[in-house]
C-alpha cells in the first residue's frame, strides 16, 4: 500500500473532528455532574482524567488487530460486527459531510476506524485535564 496525502489527510480532518467534539461533550457532562454535586471544576478535572484512562484502555482494546487464526471470520468476539459509526462518531461525520467541500469530504473508506478516533479523543480527554491542572491552575 503506497502513501496516498489526500487519503492520510481526509483520516487525520475526520479523526481531529471527532476528538475535539467528543472532549466537548466530555468536559460539558462532567463539568455539569460535578458542579450539580458540589465538586466544582476540579471534581470535574478528576472525572476527566479517570474517564480519560479508561477509554484509552477500551480504545487500546478496539484497535487490536484480528487474530490470523480467524481468517477474517466473525466469530461473534468482544468487538465483532462492521466498524459502523454511532451516536457521536455519526454526528462528527454527518457535519463533516455538510461543512467541508466535495471535494474534502471522506468517503467510507476513508475514514480511520472508531477505535483509532476513540484513542485520539482519550488522548485530548487527558490532554485536557493536564491543561486545567497545569495552565488553568484548577486543583484541590
Amino acid at each position: 500500500m503506497e502513501f496516498n496525502p489526500r487519503r492520510f489527510g481526509l483520516k487525520t480532518i475526520d479523526a481531529v473532528a471527532y476528538a475535539v467534539v467528543l472532549t466537548g461533550v466530555v468536559f460539558g457532562l462532567t463539568a455539569t455532574v460535578s458542579v450539580l454535586a458540589g465538586g466544582g471544576l476540579p471534581g470535574a478535572k478528576w472525572l476527566m482524567f479517570f474517564l480519560g484512562f479508561t477509554m484509552l484502555a477500551y480504545a487500546s482494546l478496539k484497535v487490536r488487530p484480528k487474530a490470523a487464526w480467524k481468517d477474517g471470520r466473525d466469530d461473534g468476539g468482544l468487538f465483532s460486527g462492521g466498524d459502523e459509526q454511532v451516536g457521536i462518531e455519526k454526528l462528527v461525520s454527518s457535519l463533516l459531510d455538510v461543512t467541508l467541500p466535495p471535494t474534502l469530504r471522506p468517503g467510507p473508506n476513508e475514514r480511520p476506524s472508531s477505535g483509532t478516533k476513540l484513542f485520539l479523543a482519550a488522548m485530548c480527554i487527558l490532554a485536557m485535564s493536564f491543561a486545567m491542572e497545569v495552565v488553568f491552575g484548577i486543583n484541590y
